[in-house]
């Protein structure tokens, strides 16, 4: 048993901030730069990443199965990893998704 009922973990936090940004952003989506175990990670967060909008049909299968994110893990677009390491460069991805355990801080861009 929890001792302490009322403690947020940092991903319950961060999914309410994120998804309160983006359902107020009018374009559906918002800039978002994680700081991270292995570096920071600046990505793009949209409405699909919440929700019954993460589950996509797999045309592949007979039945109407469906793929469910963990609610640990957040889908990040065009994605830009600048890690701590100096001898791994500069990293871009068109999608990315991150464990949010590894996740130590984080900040929402306001101007896009």
């Amino acid at each position: 048993m929890d001792p302490n009922p009322n403690r947020f973990r940092l991903s319950d936090t961060l999914f309410t901030t994120i998804r309160a940004s983006v359902e107020t952003n009018p374009l559906g989506e918002r800039r978002v730069v994680l700081y991270t175990s292995f570096g920071v990670v600046r990505g793009t967060v949209s409405a699909s990443a919440f929700g019954e909008s993460n589950r996509m049909p797999d045309s592949r299968l007979e039945n109407t199965s469906r793929v469910i994110i963990d609610p640990d893990i957040l889908e990040l677009e065009k994605v830009e990893i600048e890690h701590y390491s100096n001898h791994l460069p500069t990293a871009f991805f068109d999608r990315l998704f991150v464990r949010l355990e590894g996740v130590q801080g984080f900040a929402i861009d306001p101007k896009r």
